[in-house]
């Protein structure tokens, strides 16, 4: 057993940075566009606050399947369709995104700052899977998150 006078090990350094900065990079090139996504880390209150209204609404769908099953009702599973799949895993993406500098998808087109609705559109175009897929990489890799001081 240690003793009180035994140092405390400090993980201060290993916990998750609160936003993480995501450069968008060029398909087949990798050089970066300049293109900058900001994202909430897991610890963050947009995080949070996404990852507690998904978690509430799974337990309302439970409640209401184990509510039919007690009353003896058949429980038809949930169609699912394809376009609405999508969209929820655009959504998953968009709720951590906290900014983005602001980017044009044509020389003569607007230009596209961030919000939530637009961020929705950009991420559900095809021609635009390669960010989506570059977003999701960076949310799934823990160390987009890891602060500097705790990088080897």
């Amino acid at each position: 057993m240690k003793t009180e006078t035994t140092a405390a090990i400090d993980l201060s350094a290993f916990q998750p940075a609160d936003i993480g900065v995501l450069a968008i990079l060029q398909p087949g090139t990798g050089r970066p566009t300049g293109w900058e996504i900001t994202f909430a880390g897991p610890s963050h209150d947009k995080t949070l606050a996404w990852a507690n209204a998904s978690a509430r609404d799974e337990l309302r769908r439970q409640a209401q399947l184990e509510a039919q099953l007690r009353n003896g009702r058949k429980v038809k599973p949930d169609d699912i369709d394809v376009d609405q799949v999508r969209r929820e895993n655009v959504a998953r993406v968009v709720a951590r995104i906290v900014d983005w500098t602001p980017v044009k998808l044509d020389p003569n087109g607007p230009t596209i700052v961030f919000n939530e609705a637009a961020a929705t559109e950009l991420l559900l175009d095809p021609r635009l899977s390669w960010v989506y897929l570059q977003a999701l990489e960076f949310l799934n890799d823990e160390r987009s998150f890891t602060r500097a001081s705790a990088k080897p």
